[in-house]
């Protein structure tokens, strides 16, 4: 799960030509040293006693954990910047759908169990867990420690989020039992088979198979009823629609446009432009323009399309999401 880029385009060259610069000074790989990382002993410190966790344990785990400059690397060159088509090409193809018919008849029972507890529909459920790890077949093959640790430590411009991120993975490895020196994920510490980062572990994971234990790394039924549990707890709407269309869509659409993370245009002002599109008049959406092999295609994001992207704050994938959950469905005639 990626998080929101910000900043103008001045700020952004100026971080491109810092952050090449700071690979440049880091070694491709080296060990942990927390003398050179005071925030590590005082993490220790801080953690404990908690959770059962002990002072040396914790000391052990952050000197084997290993700095690695290509996790940087990643952080600055993610998929979502790229353009539309090229992104949806990666990800709503025909492997993809294909994956996701055969996973949607895997599991249909606990999707239909997932969809009726939380009101999400099952083929949501499936395109996320599809973009995000192929459904369950590519994890991560990083050490999870190893990418928390590298951008806690030497990634300056995230190092707030992904020490607290930090945090919650031993506190996590100590719930759950885990070895966090063998923990595989992401290049940004998402773990499972849903690829939840540690904070979103503890606070959304279920226990969907009923064994006692929210399991994302291994349970398929823990990752999917998770997955629908995360979606619900950010008010996702039963029923509703999630992205509108727009066919021949009029110049003066482009004033509409918006790159936000949020609904902002009342339906009002899109149907002033004699675009028909259902909904209260005061509900707004989201009006966004991607650019296909084509040219421009519009589309109105509505509440439940920007829930989506709670989970990936990125309209890129969110819209990926949409597309995939569409094509399965239709696919499998549901």
């Amino acid at each position: 799960m990626i998080h929101k880029q910000r900043g103008v385009l001045g700020a952004r060259l100026w971080l491109a030509g810092a952050m090449g610069a700071l690979v440049l000074t880091v070694s491709p790989v080296f060990a942990v040293s927390l003398e050179k990382y005071p925030q590590l002993a005082e993490m220790v410190d801080r953690l404990d006693g908690t959770d059962g966790l002990k002072r040396e344990q914790m000391k052990a785990w952050f000197r084997n954990a290993k700095i690695q400059s290509k996790i940087i690397d990643a952080m600055n060159r993610p998929a979502e910047r790229l353009s539309w088509h090229r992104y949806q090409s990666r990800f709503v193809n025909s492997a993809s759908i294909n994956g996701g018919i055969k996973f949607l008849k895997q599991h249909a029972g606990i999707l239909a169990k997932a969809e009726e507890r939380f009101g999400v529909p099952a083929e949501i459920i499936v395109a996320i867990i599809g973009i995000e790890t192929r459904y369950g077949k590519v994890l991560g093959s990083l050490r999870v420690l190893d990418s928390l640790v590298t951008l806690s430590v030497e990634y300056p411009r995230r190092s707030k989020f992904f020490s607290s991120e930090l945090e919650h993975f031993v506190q996590l490895s100590a719930e759950q039992g885990l070895d966090p020196l063998s923990v595989k994920g992401s290049y940004a510490g998402a773990m499972g088979i849903p690829q939840f980062m540690p904070s979103s572990y503890r606070s959304y994971a279920v226990d969907f198979d009923g064994d006692g234990r929210a399991d994302l790394l291994n349970s398929v039924a823990d990752a999917i009823g998770s997955a629908a549990n995360y979606l619900a707890r950010h008010h996702w709407r039963p029923g509703e629609a999630i992205v509108t269309r727009v066919l021949n869509a009029p110049g003066a659409l482009d004033a509409l446009v918006t790159r936000k993370l949020t609904p902002n245009s009342p339906l009002s002002a899109v149907r002033a432009l004699d675009i028909p599109v259902s909904g209260d008049s005061e509900e707004k959406v989201g009006v966004m323009r991607f650019e296909g092999k084509l040219g421009a295609d519009y589309r109105l994001g509505h509440h439940n399309f920007f829930v989506i992207t709670q989970y990936n704050r990125s309209q890129n994938y969110a819209m990926s999401v949409f597309e995939l959950a569409e094509q399965i469905a239709s696919a499998a005639g549901s």
